[in-house]
């Protein structure tokens, strides 16, 4: 099978069991959004980067977003993570560092979510949730689609409510606050989400708080 001209093999080395192994990446230049979704869900031309953004290891099965995947893990989250492996039933077939599906990714991304949650990392699952929802969309899978989302919908009020969160990400956060609770069909809280984010930062120059103003008023109108 010959190798696909838009994707290269980095290796990394896992941060639990010391394997060596191969992982695709997309050539940086070689990746076009052509648009975005309501929920600012990219749309690519050609490949799909978020396809390859989780690296597994194929011995673990340890997983974590690309630029985080070799940082060193606290020992204090190790005996959760451990717990985490032992439980794990991952079909034998899978091979992660080959081309890969909507299906081989999103299990990535379901991987992810089981070893951010063992390191308390909240936001993080969040996100994941976000992008296993957005790839089930792809693949016009509806029902996995909502359930991922309202995943994320949860661990999104986790990261807001029990976490740091820095004035730089808030804007995120509160943009997929409210986004998920109107595409969730929880109105009154799809309001308290955008009016927090379109007031608290009436004057950022944060791409979701612009966002999440135009959007907003899409939903108000939509809710008349």
């Amino acid at each position: 099978m010959s190798q696909n001209p838009l994707l290269w093999d980095k290796k990394y080395t896992c941060p639990i069991c010391g394997t060596v192994s191969p992982s695709k990446k997309v050539f940086i230049d070689k990746i076009r959004v052509k648009d975005y979704d309501e929920d600012l869900k990219p749309n690519y031309e050609g490949i799909n980067p978020m396809l390859y953004s989780v690296i597994t290891c194929p011995h673990c099965y340890y997983s974590a977003l690309e630029p985080e995947f070799e940082q060193k893990v606290s020992p204090i989250y190790m005996d959760e993570i451990k717990k985490v492996q032992s439980e794990l039933k991952v079909p034998q077939n899978i091979v992660f560092s080959a081309e890969r599906d909507h299906i081989t990714a999103i299990l990535t991304y379901a991987l992810a979510t089981l070893f951010y949650k063992a390191k308390k990392q909240p936001c993080k699952v969040a996100e994941m949730y976000l992008r296993m929802g957005w790839l089930y969309r792809e693949i016009s899978n509806t029902e996995n689609e909502l359930k991922a989302l309202a995943h994320a919908l949860v661990s999104f009020e986790d990261c807001f409510t029990n976490s740091y969160v820095d004035a730089e990400k808030e804007p995120m956060i509160l943009f997929y606050l409210g986004e998920l609770s109107f595409r969730l069909g929880k109105f009154e809280d799809t309001k308290k989400w955008f009016s927090m984010l379109v007031n608290n930062y009436r004057n950022s120059t944060s791409f979701y708080a612009k966002a999440g103003k135009d959007r907003w008023q899409s939903i108000k109108d939509q809710l008349k």
